[in-house]
């Protein structure tokens, strides 16, 4: 009987840090997955194949598929909170986005959820906060004034990027996809920075 306590005490920490492991495992490979290929076209098999790890965990550790992509999400969006100050300049934000796109491949599941592709009115609402807390109210924050003309126009900004987003990997428009980032950037920030305050900082 003695001899079982050491066993189980060495064994314990392993297991959780495995733990750990495979849910941040199965969150990385959802964000890729669901960044790529959408909602409805990723299964919970592809996600923990991804992974490398088991699919049924996802049970586990966020309920089921619902709930892993709103983890996805609300990971996308802390990305972006954390570049907050930088956020709030239109031409800062177009980098941070057409970067994502490029090392991605596409434009994320907050975005895709942005643009209406996922069926749950629960993902879309959280998606929709997600790009408001992270993307819209920095720049209305700093552009201040009537807050609710800002908000029209970074809301017309920040749709504009997501469209752009969506369409930059598709090779639909071969102009906007054979510009380089830098010059992507520039093309964009020129086309918003007058209208959002940022030609004259």
């Amino acid at each position: 009987m003695n001899s079982s306590a050491p066993h189980y005490a060495t064994t314990d920490r392993p297991r959780r840090r495995d733990a750990a492991a495979s849910r941040k495992a199965l969150l990385d490979a959802a964000r890729l997955l669901f960044g790529e290929r959408g909602y409805d076209r990723t299964t919970l098999r592809d996600i923990g194949d991804r992974a490398g790890v088991d699919a049924a965990l996802v049970a586990r550790y966020y309920g089921n598929k619902a709930g892993l992509y709103l983890a996805a999400i609300e990971e996308d969006g802390q990305d972006a909170v954390a570049a907050r100050r930088d956020l709030a300049h239109i031409g800062k934000l177009a980098d941070f986005l057409v970067a994502r796109i490029d090392d991605l491949g596409g434009p994320g599941p907050m975005f895709r959820a942005a643009l209406g592709e996922e069926g749950d009115v629960a993902v879309r609402a959280e998606a929709a906060a997600a790009v408001r807390r992270a993307m819209v109210d920095p720049m209305v924050e700093r552009i201040g004034g009537d807050t609710v003309r800002a908000r029209q126009r970074v809301e017309l900004a920040v749709a504009a990027l997501i469209g752009l987003a969506a369409i930059r990997p598709t090779g639909f428009f071969t102009e906007l996809t054979a510009l380089s980032r830098d010059d992507l950037v520039a093309l964009f920030e020129e086309a918003f920075a007058g209208m959002l305050g940022d030609a004259e900082e």
